[in-house]
């Protein structure tokens, strides 16, 4: 039996404090009972997660009330689990304590060389200091994908620039790490959730490989990337099958570390256009060139010519404008909701440079651990690799995860961070899960997956008013995550049909 009656406490040992009340409660008579329906729940918990299913994995567990702290049910609390996404709630919640809900990222827009009327006869340069909104998820424009970037012809046209001479030049010193999170594995790295990061961004480092079918059978389909300068080469040919086949049948892969992209299969003649997005390796080049064609296609000419022998020797480079993005409060539910990895790795070094003056992995670290601590978390009770949770690298404790949405439910931003958070039979990641029951619109919080782990962390609201903490983590799963995530719901239903007697 897991139920416990009072705050978190490690389960080998009782900490100096809550061993001094347990000795004095004994003094004074036994510890009163658990109130029946405490016990009820705990029974219930106990017994979804003894299903034989689950016979080789591991849970950790916690649940409590936000509102008094009372600890309702514990199992393995205090042993580290690898946490998948819900390590965003971690990266979230020091970047609301560290930065706050106004926190704005700033691109700055510079002309590097000589300006003789129209034209500059050198580089435009942007520097950037990591800001994520620079995509399609932040304008919701799905069939522009380089509409966050348009304007910046307006803006260049107002300084009077409608020449370039040289190039579209991205400076990302600001995050000077590699820009792959340690311990990523390399066979995920053509995939959309592993793209890299870097100071100058664009659309979260994805490009589209759009494919269409050809007009009968047996013809060739088209395919073309999105935006056509990025750059990535397009291997392979796909197939037209027969109208009446009903086939999608699409393979794509990348060349670790290269810009080979290999493309096959088959798509029925008739059907519609199928995109599939593809990680780009080279964040600042991706930048340049999606930039590089906004502006040309809004008539500013880039000509990509070599800066003559005065431009070089110019001094200073210009300011000419920046660029300053939506506040955090408004990007991060385009970081939880749909659980996107490479705003979660912009948040870590964004941490790092704001707070520490560098924006490496190491110092946004720093920054978490400093946060961490600051909320009661004990350093021993995490292992931090990145921001988003996709190494297995990162280990963390369910009480640790507990700890940090307690904080979060009494700090005044608390709204900004639970709007954030996937709702449950809503939206994000929990749009599909408990319709139809208690939970759906009522349960806000995090999943996370990778392979053999199952993650479910956040709050839920009971009939009587009170909210609850609650962590899920299942690890060394051996049955297909679907099962696991069907069990994490009948705790949360449970939850959230909870009533005190």
């Amino acid at each position: 039996m897991s139920t416990v009656r009072a705050a978190r406490s490690p389960s080998r040992a009782l900490p100096p404090v809550v061993a001094l009340l347990v000795a004095g409660c004994a003094a004074r008579g036994a510890i009163p009972p658990l109130a029946p329906a405490v016990a009820a729940l705990g029974a219930e918990l106990d017994s979804t997660l003894a299903d034989p299913a689950f016979a080789r994995s591991s849970w950790g567990v916690v649940v409590e009330s936000a509102d008094n702290g009372q600890v309702l049910y514990r199992r393995d609390a205090e042993r580290l689990f690898v946490p998948a996404s819900n390590l965003k709630l971690i990266t979230a919640a020091a970047a609301l304590i560290r930065l706050g809900a106004d926190f704005r990222w700033t691109t700055a827009v510079l002309a590097r060389g000589v300006r003789r009327a129209d034209t500059l006869d050198g580089d435009l340069q942007v520097a950037g200091r990591g800001d994520p909104t620079f995509a399609v998820d932040a304008t919701g424009d799905s069939t522009d994908m380089l509409r966050a970037l348009r304007p910046w012809a307006d803006s260049l046209s107002a300084h009077g620039i409608h020449v370039v001479r040289g190039h579209v030049v991205a400076d990302g010193s600001a995050f000077p790490d590699p820009p792959l999170g340690a311990g990523w594995a390399w066979d995920d790295l053509d995939a959309d959730y592993a793209a890299p990061v870097g100071a100058v961004q664009f659309n979260e480092s994805v490009a589209w490989v759009e494919v269409s079918p050809g007009s009968a059978a047996g013809a060739a389909a088209s395919i073309a990337l999105v935006p056509r300068r990025v750059p990535l080469r397009i291997f392979g040919t796909v197939a037209t099958a027969p109208a009446d086949s009903n086939l999608s049948q699409l393979t794509w892969s990348r060349v670790p570390f290269g810009d080979s992209v290999t493309v096959g299969g088959r798509l029925s003649a008739g059907h519609a256009m199928v995109r599939l997005p593809v990680a780009v390796p080279d964040p600042g080049r991706y930048f340049e060139a999606a930039l590089t064609q906004a502006l040309v296609e809004s008539r500013v000419t880039v000509l990509g010519s070599p800066a003559s022998g005065v431009a070089t020797a110019a001094a200073a480079p210009e300011t000419l404008f920046t660029v300053t993005s939506p506040p955090l409060s408004q990007v991060l539910p385009l970081l939880l909701k749909p659980s996107q990895n490479q705003i979660a790795e912009t948040l870590l070094r964004t941490l790092g440079l704001q707070v520490k003056g560098v924006g490496s992995v190491d110092s946004g670290r720093a920054v978490v651990r400093d946060a961490l601590t600051e909320v009661g978390v004990p350093p021993d009770a995490y292992v931090l690799a990145d921001g988003s949770g996709l190494s297995r690298y990162n280990e963390v404790a369910p009480d640790a995860i507990a700890a940090v949405l307690a904080a979060m439910y009494r700090r005044p931003d608390f709204a900004a961070f639970l709007g954030a958070l996937p709702v449950a039979g809503v939206d994000g990641t929990l749009a599909t899960r408990l319709k139809g029951t208690a939970a759906a619109g009522n349960v806000h919080a995090k999943t996370g997956s990778l392979r053999g782990v199952r993650a479910l962390s956040g709050y839920v609201r009971t009939p009587g008013g009170e909210t609850l903490v609650f962590v899920l983590l299942a690890n060394n799963a051996t049955v297909p995550g679907r099962v696991v995530e069907a069990a994490q719901d009948r705790i949360v239903e449970r939850l959230a049909d909870f009533v005190r007697r």
